[in-house]
């Protein structure tokens, strides 16, 4: 007898079209001899967009999860809360990442928020 399950979310292959690096920054400097934090990939996954209800954007405000944007991805171990993102060239902290990886087709969640060094875009 076949059991159902339930999946908390599940993803086509055809919604993971784009492309974000995830990495971390290194201190070079610059040709003024100013040490500035740079950007280093580390490696590339393809991801999908989650969209956000308008509630789920209310109850965000004056949290830390307000202007975010949350990416899916099949679950890959090198992800950690401490890597950032660059998706077409702009570079994003994790706020959040949910693990999944109780099947071989399991999704990772990844909140992530706009970096900004020094008051300035990153």
């Amino acid at each position: 007898m076949a059991t159902s399950r339930t999946v908390p979310y599940s993803y086509q292959p055809y919604q993971m079209r784009y492309t974000a690096e995830f990495g971390s920054f290194n201190t070079v400097d610059n040709d003024m001899g100013i040490p500035m934090p740079t950007f280093v990939s580390q490696f590339k996954l393809h991801y999908g967009r989650v969209s956000q209800t308008i509630s789920q954007k209310y109850e965000a405000l004056g949290t830390d999860f307000e202007d975010t944007q949350i990416l899916v991805v099949r679950h890959d171990s090198r992800l950690t809360d401490k890597l950032a993102v660059r998706i077409d060239g702009k570079v994003y902290s994790i706020v959040d990442l949910s693990v999944r990886d109780d099947t071989y087709l399991s999704y990772d969640l990844i909140t992530i928020k706009r970096y900004k060094a020094g008051g300035q875009d990153g």
